[in-house]
């Protein structure tokens, strides 16, 4: 190597690093995620959706499909997931998914990279859900 090129080694290091982790939740953790269903009592009919909320503040719930029974795993989209359970005799329930800012924001904020952090938060891959299992108590229905 050239004294020029040494000279400017740590700026393409930084460069090619920020390049390549440009969107690091998108890339290692996607913007879906995987979490654990059950529910009490189990055989319970379990739905994903998907859940937004518009500018007025009105909710709307579309895709909804039933994907199987309780205990399971699903696959849920990490921008706007919903889930439903479900079962004869018991109150329909929507499980209050929580989420928190996924591990991998912090290359993002790290590099200083606002691409990364728009192409995280634009795909959901900004957040994970925390816990990664639900158990659901339903309440039978009032007679």
């Amino acid at each position: 190597m050239t004294r020029f090129s040494l000279k400017f080694a740590p700026a393409y290091a930084v460069a090619a690093a920020a390049l390549a982790l440009t969107g690091c939740g998108t890339i290692n953790s996607g913007t879906t995620q995987q979490v654990q269903v059950s529910s009490n009592p189990a055989g319970a009919t379990v739905y994903t959706a998907l859940k937004t909320t518009d500018s007025q503040g009105q909710v709307s719930i579309t895709n909804k499909v039933a994907v199987g029974t309780t205990p399971l795993t699903v696959t849920l989209s990490r921008k706007h997931g919903a889930l439903f359970v479900q079962k004869a005799g018991f109150v329909p329930t929507e499980v209050p998914l929580t989420a928190k800012m996924n591990p991998w924001m912090w290359g993002n904020i790290a590099l200083g990279s606002p691409l990364s952090t728009s192409i995280d938060t634009s795909t959901g891959a900004s957040r994970e859900y925390d816990p990664g299992e639900y158990m659901i108590d339903l309440q039978p229905v009032a007679r």
